[in-house]
Order: C-alpha cells, then sequence, then structure tokens
C-alpha cells in the first residue's frame, strides 16, 4: 500500500512528532510499503529526497522564522540539534520575539504554519494525483497540516484520511495556538468541519478523547486513542560511574508558556538547597531539550542553582538516549492541562530510573501513565502548597532510591503497547 503522511516538519528536525512518525514508516517501509512524508522546506536540504526508504517532500515555509532561516541560508536554527541553543539567545533575539509576539502572532490563522498552507496543498494534490495514495495522515499541531488534508479529500474523496491529533487544536486555549480572542468561534468551527471530513481521529491520551467528545459528541464511533511511541535508540547500557556520591540529574524536553514552564521545578530545587546545603557539591540538574528565550529570566532568577545547573539545548536522539542511560533521576514537569500528555513518558517508563514529576494535578496524566511504577514520585504544585515539604520529599526520595533501577523484565509487559510495530498496525487498521 501507499501512504502520504502530513506533517509540518521531518528530518532534521528534533521533536516528537518527527521521532514518532519517522519510527512507524520505518515499520511500514519493513513491511514493503511505500512512505511518503510532505513537510515544510529547509534550505540546505533537496525538495525531495529519500530518508531510510521514506519519499521526503518539502514546500512552503514552516513559520515566519524559518522563512527568515531559509532565505538567509541559516543552518544554526531552532528545532534542530545544536541550532538554538540558550546560551546564544541575546538582546536581538528576545526582542526580536517580543515584536512578533505584538505583531504577526496576534493576527495570523490558524496557527504560526499558515504560510504552509498553499504550496502544501499544491504539492499535496499532486501527490495524490500522481501516487493515488491509500492512507493519507495528517499530525497536528499545526492545525493547518488537516486543512490541507481536507483539501485532498474534497478532490479525492475514495482516499482514507486519519486525522492524527497530538495536541488539540479548538479547545487549546492555555497552549497558544493562535489570538483565542479573536478566532474563537472560527477554531471550533473549521475543526468541527475537518472532523466531519475525515475518516478517523486519533488522539495520544483518554483525557483529549473525552474533551473532543464534549465538544463534539458526534465523534463517539469516529477516536480513538492511540498512544506516544517508544522510539529512542538503545544504547550500550547503563555506563559504569564513580562520581563520588554526585547525582545527576536530568530533564529532557521543551518548556510553554501556561501549559509548562520552569519554575516550580526550579522553586523546589532552590528550597531544597536552602534545607540541605550539603546537596549542594551532590547535585547536578541538566537539562536537554529547547529552552526559549521567555524562559531563560527563571533559569538566572535562582543564585543558589547556578552552580548545579546545565542548559544543553536540543542534542541528537542518540545523544539524548546516552544522557538519559547516564542519569541517576530523571526529571518531569507535568503540563498545566489535563489532555496533554507528553510524548517522553514512554521513554521515562522505559528508563527503569527514578521518575520525580512536579504537577498540577490529583488527576496528571503523567502520573495516571506511569501507574504503578515503583520509582515514581510526584510532586503536586498547587495553590497553598508548602515547598519546604515538597523539597523534603524531594530529599527523601533521592537519598533512598539513588542507585535503584526497576528491571527491564518488569517493564516489558507494559512496554510492547507503545512499540512503533504496534502503533503501526493500529493505524493500518484505519485503512
Amino acid at each position: 500500500m501507499r501512504f502520504l503522511v502530513i506533517t509540518a516538519t521531518y528530518h532534521p528536525a528534533i521533536n516528537p512528532n518527527v521521532f514518532r512518525w519517522s519510527a512507524i514508516a520505518a515499520q511500514w517501509v519493513a513491511q514493503g510499503h511505500e512512505v511518503h512524508v510532505l513537510c515544510t522546506h529547509r534550505s540546505g536540504s533537496p525538495d525531495v529526497e529519500n530518508i531510510n526508504g521514506v519519499w521526503v517532500h518539502r514546500s512552503g515555509q514552516n513559520s515566519l522564522l524559518d522563512w527568515v532561516y531559509n532565505m538567509l541560508g541559516l543552518q544554526r536554527r531552532r528545532g534542530e540539534a545544536g541550532g538554538d541553543h540558550p546560551a546564544r539567545q541575546g538582546r536581538l533575539r528576545r526582542a526580536l520575539e517580543k515584536l512578533v509576539d505584538l505583531t504577526w502572532r496576534s493576527m495570523y490563522w490558524p496557527d504560526g504554519r499558515c504560510l504552509w498552507y498553499l504550496p502544501g496543498r499544491r504539492t499535496a494534490l499532486d501527490l495524490q494525483s500522481k501516487h493515488d495514495f491509500d492512507l493519507m495522515i495528517s499530525v497536528g499541531l499545526p492545525f493547518t497540516s488537516h486543512l490541507i488534508a481536507g483539501a485532498v479529500k474534497r478532490r479525492f474523496s475514495a482516499v482514507r484520511w486519519v486525522m492524527d491529533i497530538e495536541d488539540p487544536f479548538c479547545f487549546s486555549e492555555e497552549f497558544y495556538v493562535n489570538n483565542f480572542r479573536l478566532y474563537r468561534r472560527l477554531n471550533y468551527y473549521a475543526e468541527s468541519r475537518v472532523l466531519q471530513q475525515c475518516d478517523a481521529v486519533t488522539v495520544t491520551v483518554e483525557q483529549a478523547r473525552q474533551r473532543y467528545l464534549e465538544a463534539f459528541p458526534w465523534l463517539a464511533g469516529k477516536i480513538s486513542v492511540a498512544p506516544p511511541v517508544y522510539s529512542l535508540p538503545t544504547t550500550e547500557g547503563r555506563p559504569l560511574k564513580d562520581t563520588g556520591g554526585v547525582l545527576y540529574l536530568a530533564y529532557f524536553g521543551a518548556f510553554y508558556h501556561r501549559i509548562r514552564t520552569p519554575d516550580a521545578l526550579l522553586a523546589v530545587f532552590d528550597r531544597l538547597l536552602a534545607l540541605y546545603p550539603e546537596w549542594r557539591h551532590r547535585l547536578h540538574l541538566h537539562f536537554y531539550g529547547e529552552i526559549a528565550p521567555a524562559f531563560l529570566p527563571a533559569f538566572q532568577r535562582y543564585a543558589r542553582l547556578q552552580p548545579v545547573l546545565k542548559l544543553h539545548g536540543l542534542v541528537h536522539r542518540h545523544a539524548a538516549a546516552q544522557a538519559m542511560s547516564a542519569a541517576d533521576a530523571l526529571i518531569n514537569v507535568s503540563n498545566t492541562t489535563t489532555y496533554h500528555l507528553p510524548s517522553k513518558c514512554v521513554d521515562y517508563l522505559a528508563s527503569g530510573l527514578p521518575v520525580v514529576n512536579i504537577c498540577y494535578h490529583q488527576n496528571d496524566p503523567f502520573t495516571e501513565f506511569m501507574g504503578d511504577y515503583p520509582l515514581h514520585l510526584p510532586l503536586v504544585w498547587k495553590n497553598g502548597i508548602d515547598i519546604d515539604e515538597l523539597a523534603k520529599q524531594l530529599h527523601h526520595f533521592l537519598k533512598q532510591q539513588n542507585g535503584q533501577t526497576v528491571p527491564s523484565e518488569t517493564l516489558r509487559g507494559r512496554l510492547e503497547f507503545y512499540q512503533p510495530e504496534v502503533l503501526a498496525k493500529m493505524y493500518l487498521a484505519f485503512h
């Protein structure tokens, strides 16, 4: 069979959608299927190329900033390993971000990838005409990818279309998608239209499915949960370490305004060092992932933490796997929403390492996902919380769980459900 995946970015971009769909596409290619990916243009990369058996077609701009990158031929860029390192984010970058916030981001619709729509639509229609795909999958956010797929479905009604919703659109007001004050009604109308057009809808967590059913009850027979995929490269095993009692703690992922910020995490660790000053020489707190300029002041606010913080920026997937393998414990910051599940949750589960989770709800999706995982500490951050108490819980957990791991045999049964071959088969069932 022939498949078309419409997603805003692909290799060499580094983000959860790329990890998910490159892993699933690899499974389909191994099974003898023909897989095409439509994504946005990148200077230095050909408009058409074959990557590990997957045909990649690039057309249109990913965003206004990416248009500038492409126009100037810049290779160091956000969303790629080593591209937008926190150490290189100066006053000019922060000023430009502020200017764009006040102008372009307050006006665009449906999202910052709207520049992709017209060229992406042309390319998608051309690809469908040439290859007669059996299954088309649009990956959002961005919602623009679903609009492109909708244009294909209107002209080629026979193609089966799956809307893969990694992040919700119309009701996701906490996560900035567009100016909800201007476009709230349009957002609901537009998503309702494409949800009616498509043949199936997938979300990554049950809470998101329930939110969509509240907004669109008629989706009941059409929407299902397709969970995160485990695609972290294998490493040689946990390295033998002699660190003199130093604890290497690692956070993996980005931060987002209003939905996931570093403030609570940093506040708890700051209190930990205040209550247990001897730990100032025991902790190394590493961050792997893109740190937007808006969050740098939060890291700079805590003078006591500066000696233990290390911001690595985005690193290649294999380097991230090695860093995770070398850690003594992993740190997660959950979303303030209950309908987003961080894709790295499967990687954290598979690590077997102690996991500290800063969360905001008793029914936090990450906490529910970890379930009875024995080395998991949820620290609920809410109004009126005693930060000293959270710091004491953290201290006790790190002290008691240091060196402990969950045996891979214990985790094998749970991890089977998140393997790429299982997800690849699940999407095939929609054909």
